[in-house]
């Protein structure tokens, strides 16, 4: 590449001090005439560019590579690139002294702003203050930056750089067409906004050259990006209640303080305790009735910045510049050699190891030379691709987000730390997890060093890169259990010393023999194709088989990926920086060289060899799983099955559904507004504004794993799909009053917003990979709880329950404060309690660990509940069902905290009256709004599949009358003059629901607990059930769903029926645990938690539904003992039980930590149950809400719940699912890992593959388009 780089290091130090020093401090702008320079020429003499870099090596003296190429015909001369004046030669003397200073200004381009631009190094978080420098001074800075590069480089590459300014590198129409979409804020699938600039930094839209006949859609091209508008204008997609029409006071988003009738208008006075919370008297985009995602991607540091700007420099991990040298020139930022490969030794602070003597080497923010390269490690990728909404590859690398548990000894101050405003502040620009402040590594010189820290920890090793400021976790191989294993599945003991070096770092297999990711995604992966991409899939050429082939087949090593040409990029073609090819057959081995690493070379796995019984690599594990024939009678498998008879095809599924070892799953994150505080944008204009969020991950597992259906995009097969950065929203207003409390918003499709969307993990490895019993029923039946989350239908096991426990009492309802406000938002009483708030943590401690605060509000018996958004639904026996207006729990300045109607029933309306309401339930936890999924946009242009009905109703048993359904959209349409319930239909067919008392849905399966036992129905008509069957079961009092088992308490115990056809559902003979008096339960994985009256809570092993055993009883000393309901949630990275214990008020109990179970990272760690909290209820505690499904995407029918973020992709549909397990004739069929090398193994080839075959043809004929320099 022709563009010269000597600025990125900013000439000399002293200079720039001098400048700040000029301006008179502050960020007053000083006015300077620019002479632009001349565009860099392709062509001239070296006596022509010695001219133009005369006067600069008087100073700097020597260079690195003083053209920034190591190509020795690239003939440049520093103002080429530069600019600036190279006749201005440095006079006698010291850098110190005047007239040095003097030449130093008329030589180089100065800054509009010189107190942003200190010294030689990046300065740190630059942000929008680039955008408002001049061009001639950005390209003086840098001549790779976008805005110039045309002008120093376009003259040798201007159709890489035409390409770079459209792709994803630099837009982001991926992350911003996706946080639009699944935050409601756009309608559209199809991305019509992304980040661009103009040369004078101006926000700009791009548009895409489209030729004639491409199908746009099939390829995701985007036509047009549009810049994101400021988010002051943006209407709120949120159905929070305070974006509600009926204002009265809020008119700006300067609203004021203390002035309650400023207008001098009766009708705006705030009423004491119950002031004016709707945030706008105008219409949507007005006021405070904004998109509050929207300001989260203008001011809090998300995936940001992107390649338009220079990176923040101020974490290992961070450190780059912008545009092309965002890439092509390197800085030290991990010294992992996996990462940084011969860059490691050079630490991770980027410093400097540059000859040029007036560069120091000691301050960081400087490229380690002045050299542009191809040799890129991975560390200068992971600068942005750290954070999921980019693409998240710490996962190649074998680590994910840390969750502030592990090692918590390590990581927290011994004493609490109560930071003030300033420290605040300068802790969270550079790191915008609010734990930072409190955290050890909130301070700079601890973040740096985390890793240094390995060899005396216990539960996690961290990496050496900290983007954004953030640590992350190592992930080992573990059993189920949360055992750490070796390579040969050994168990390994939790206090062995030598555990971390026995273990098995499960990053990608690529990574363990010594790749980089320019090793994999070539010059087209990295730069674009020049058009504008609305998802990652689309803008990747390569694909697994190009470079391994198939089971047929050796490689053809031409790209075949989506946006790969017509006849493929040429792998054989590449070269290496040292002219060494990159792939080349040696004989029958395919062999490739690293792009980074001198004299590196492996040997590629070919699947081919795997199936061949005459190769040395042959497997016939590998065998088994490609060639699996698609009957399931036999199981049939070897090379006669012919190709598209097989199971696993290519042409089914992507490769590494399978060759992937563990999956980022992403509990969601909470991001909390503070109106109080002033902060910057990140983007365009720049400037400061009032609110700003921080942003807090809530949990990050890697043991589970889902599939689903890829995108059009990747044809719809089958692939990983991962969780993907759910929000939970809360603000906190002017007056310091929550004004709501961790919501989730609703998607633009109707669907819930706790996203998930298909994903390449980068995971993939050879041993530990996916198996049969991953995927299909164990022969053992023990995988119950795998299949459930396999298939998105949930385990309830990372529920969210947040900052309130929800408590139905026998008269009243009540929201129990269990966690800390502040972040992290710890369970008070846990093991993170004590560690980030230790003082907070023993005042609970003298207090008899009795939690302080909640609400509470009479009502009626309340034997269910259930909240949802900010709506409290609850069975009230003889008063009906009620609808519970709970927007402002956490308000300290709503008096009235759970509101039936906002004035009286006239103007609202939402209790059912009935004659006993025995339970209340919905058919997902998670806010929906089926009526935004309609219409042409969504089925045809997002291709988005319908929601079922049932999503629409709120279903109510009663004693007496059977089974109530009621319309709630209307709580969920952002209008609130229409919230009215009314009976949409009443069903009670020859008396079968007598008694009903407790309901379960699973998808249109209704599950009614009634007098005759457990009343089985179908609701694919929501409004006309049709009866199924009854499972009499003796005094049935309630029951829960897990896949293709119903677990049911009975006042004998607990009872499990099977009902993986409903229709024919039976009691499983022998599957029963007997219990004194046992009430609800909650299914979590492979533990069934049973409220079990006098005897505390029951805690049943279910890993085999069939074969359910007592693990252990608590009663917490006997302090539990009229347990009636229990719930399961994870906070970080423990389980927790909140159990109502009827007389005795909620109880909260820590299952897993740490300390309490060091395998507490396993799919089902055994629970180790610790009483941390209890709160005493005025009236005896009989029911609690459920948390948030987190890990729910679709139900038990096949019917989509949450969102998914490619365009067309879905979960498994009800037949797909069945497809995994149930033969044709509904009969289940089983799996072992073992291979039964048996008699229905077809007979594989006799001969090895002759090698001929091995080197494909490089016809010139055959050859892709030459891209300048590749």
């Amino acid at each position: 590449m022709k563009r010269s780089i000597a600025a990125i290091c900013f000439a000399t130090l002293l200079p720039w001090a001098g400048w700040a020093f000029a301006s008179g401090g502050g960020d007053e702008e000083v006015e300077r005439e620019y002479v632009t320079a001349p565009n860099a020429p392709a062509f001239q003499t070296w006596e022509q560019a010695d001219q133009k870099s005369h006067g600069c090596i008087s100073c700097h003296t020597d260079s690195d590579r003083k053209t920034m190429h190591a190509n020795p015909a690239v003939v440049l001369g520093c103002t080429d690139c530069h600019g600036g004046d190279a006749t201005v030669v440095a006079p006698a003397g010291g850098h110190d002294e005047v007239a040095h200073h003097d030449a130093a200004e008329r030589a180089h381009v100065l800054p509009k702003f010189p107190s942003r631009w200190k010294s030689s190094a990046n300065p740190e978080r630059s942000y929008t203050w680039l955008l408002k420098e001049s061009p001639e001074f950005v390209r003086f800075v840098n001549p790779g930056d976008l805005r110039v590069a045309r002008e120093a480089c376009g003259a040798c590459h201007l159709p890489l750089i035409q390409a770079n300014e459209k792709s994803l590198m630099a837009n982001a129409a991926m992350f911003w067409g996706a946080a639009a979409y699944n935050n409601g804020i756009l309608p559209y699938k199809h991305s019509i906004l992304g980040e661009a600039y103009d040369r004078d930094g101006k926000p700009a839209a791009v548009e895409s050259v489209i030729p004639e006949g491409l199908d746009t859609k099939r390829h995701g091209v985007l036509p047009k990006i549009a810049p994101m508008p400021a988010w002051e204008t943006v209407p709120p997609g949120d159905v929070f209640r305070i974006f509600e029409r009926g204002g009265r006071n809020i008119n700006n988003i300067f609203a004021e303080i203390g002035l309650p009738n400023e207008f001098g208008q009766i009708q705006r006075l705030e009423e004491p305790g119950r002031p004016d919370i709707r945030q706008s008297f105008r219409g949507p985009g007005t006021g405070l009735r904004v998109s509050i995602p929207v300001l989260n991607i203008h001011k809090t540091r998300l995936n940001d910045p992107f390649i338009w700007m220079l990176g923040t420099n101020d974490n290992p991990g961070d450190f780059r510049s912008s545009g092309c040298s965002a890439c092509h020139v390197v800085y030290a930022n991990d010294r992992d050699p996996r990462h940084s490969a011969i860059y490691a030794k050079f630490g991770n602070m980027g410093t400097s190891q540059q000859v040029d003597p007036t560069i120091p080497k000691n301050v960081p923010g400087h490229p380690l030379k002045h050299e542009f390269t191809r040799q890129i490690p991975t560390s200068q990728c992971m600068i942005c691709h750290m954070h999921q909404p980019n693409m998240f590859i710490n996962t190649m690398l074998g680590y994910t987000m840390w969750d502030y548990e592990s090692d918590a000894p390590f990581m927290w101050p011994e004493k609490q730390q109560y930071p003030d405003a300033e420290k605040m502040r300068k802790i969270l620009d550079r790191n915008p997890e609010e734990a930072a402040i409190r955290g050890k590594w909130g301070d700079l010189d601890f973040a740096k060093d985390v890793s240094l820290l390995n060899p005396q920890l216990k539960d996690t090793q961290f990496a050496d890169y900290h983007g954004h400021g953030w640590n992350f976790r190592a992930i080992y191989k573990r059993d189920r259990k949360g055992n750490l294993l070796d390579a040969g599945g050994t168990r390994i003991a939790d206090d062995d010393p030598d555990k971390w070096k026995k273990g098995v770092h499960l990053s990608s297999i690529h990574v363990d023999v010594g790749m980089q990711c320019v090793d994999c995604h070539f010059s087209q992966d990295n730069h674009g194709n020049g058009y504008m991409k609305a998802e990652v899939m689309g803008a990747v050429e390569i694909q697994c088989q190009d470079c391994h082939g198939t089971a047929d087949a050796l490689p053809t090593l031409k790209t075949s990926g989506p946006a790969a040409s017509k006849i493929g990029t040429n792998l054989l073609l590449i070269r290496n920086p040292d002219g060494k090819k990159r792939f080349e057959w040696v004989g029958d081995k395919l062999i490739q060289r690293s792009a980074v690493t001198p004299d590196l070379e492996w040997t590629m796995s070919l699947v081919k060899d795997t199936t061949d019984p005459l190769s040395g690599s042959y497997n016939p594990k590998a065998t088994r799983a490609h060639t699996m024939a698609m009957g399931t009678d036999e199981l049939k498998w070897g090379a006669d099955v012919a190709t598209d008879q097989r199971a696993h095809g290519e042409d089914k599924m992507l490769c590494y559904s399978c060759h992937t070892s563990w999956t980022t799953s992403c509990g969601g994150c909470h991001l909390p507004i503070q109106a109080n505080w002033k902060t910057e944008r990140h983007k365009y204009e720049g400037g400061f504004t009032r609110n700003f969020a921080t942003y807090n991950p809530q949990v990050a597992r890697d043991e589970m794993f889902f599939l689903g259906k890829h995108g059009s995009i990747k044809g719809g097969k089958i692939a990983p799909v991962r969780s993907s950065s759910a929000l939970v929203l809360s603000s906190t207003n002017i007056n310091r009053e929550k004004i709501y409390v961790q919501q989730p918003p609703v998607s633009s499709s109707g669907y819930s917003s706790q996203a998930f969307a298909p994903h390449y993990p980068h995971t993939e490895r050879k041993t530990e990979t996916k198996d049969c019993e991953d995927c299909h029923l164990s022969k053992k039946n023990d995988n119950n709880a795998i299949m459930a989350q396999l298939l998105l239908l949930g385990t309830k096991f990372i529920d969210f329950v947040g900052y309130h426990a929800w408590v139905g009492g026998d008269g009243e309802i009540g929201a129990v404060q269990v966690t800390e406000w502040d972040e992290p938002q710890a369970v008070i009483g846990s093991y993170l309690h004590r560690y980030a708030y230790p003082d907070w943590f023993a005042d609970h401690q003298k207090r008899k660990q009795e939690l302080q605060k909640a609400e509470e509000h009479s009502a009626g018996v309340v034997n269910c509940l259930q909240l949802r958004g900010e709506y409290l639904f609850a069975a009230e026996g003889n008063k009906g069902a009620q609808v519970y207006d709970v927007a402002s729990i956490g308000n300290k300045g709503v008096s009235q905290k759970f509101v039936t109607a906002p004035a009286s029933p006239l103007g609202q309306d939402t209790a059912i009256k009935s004659k006993n309401a025995t339970c209340i339930a919905l058919a997902t936890t998670q806010p929906v709004a089926p009526e935004r999924n309609t219409g042409d946009l969504m089925r045809v242009d997002n291709q988005e599949q319908p929601m079922h009905p049932v999503y629409k109703y709120a279903f109510i048993t009663d004693a007496e009358e059977g089974l109530i359904a009621t319309d709630i959209e209307t709580l969920a349409d952002r209008e609130p003059r229409n919230n009215f319930l009314t009976r949409a239909m009443t069903w009670n067919e020859n008396g079968v629901l007598a008694g009903a008392r407790h309901l379960t849905i699973a998808g249109t399966i209704f599950y009614v607990v009634a007098d005759a036992g457990v009343v089985v129905l179908d609701l694919e008509d929501p409004l006309q059930p049709r009866y199924l069957k009854t499972i009499p079961i003796a005094d049935a009092r309630a029951s829960q769903v897990q896949f293709r088992y119903l677990f049911v308490t009975a006042d004998d115990g607990l009872h499990v029926v099977d009902v993986t056809h409903p229709e024919q559902a039976r009691e499983v003979a022998g599957a029963k645990v007997a219990l004194a008096d046992a009430h609800k339960l909650h299914v979590a994985r492979t533990f069934a938690y049973v409220a079990n009256g006098a005897e505390g809570l029951a805690i049943i092993d279910v890993t085999n539904p069939e074969q359910p055993k007592l693990y252990r009883m608590f009663n917490a000393g006997g302090q539990l003992n009229d347990a009636r309901d229990v719930i399961v949630g994870t906070t970080n990275a423990s389980l927790f039980a909140y159990v109502a214990d009827g007389r005795n008020g909620l109880k909260v109990i820590q299952l897993t930590s740490p300390e309490l179970q060091p395998k507490f990272y396993g799919f089902a760690p055994d629970p180790n149950p610790q009483l941390i909290a209890w709160y005493p209820t005025r009236k005896p505690a009989l029911s609690l809400s459920r948390g948030l499904e987190r890990d729910r995407a679709v139900d038990e029918s096949g019917h989509q719940v949450a969102v998914f973020g490619r365009i067309g992709s879905r979960p498994f549909n009800l037949e797909e699912m069945r497809r995994l397990f149930l033969r044709k004739d509904g009969t289940p069929w089983y799996v072992s890992n073992a291979v039964d090398d048996n008699s229905t193994r077809a007979e594989s080839p006799a001969t090895g593959s002759p090698s001929p075959e091995r080197r494909p043809s490089t016809a010139a004929g055959d050859q892709p388009p030459v891209t300048p320099r590749r």
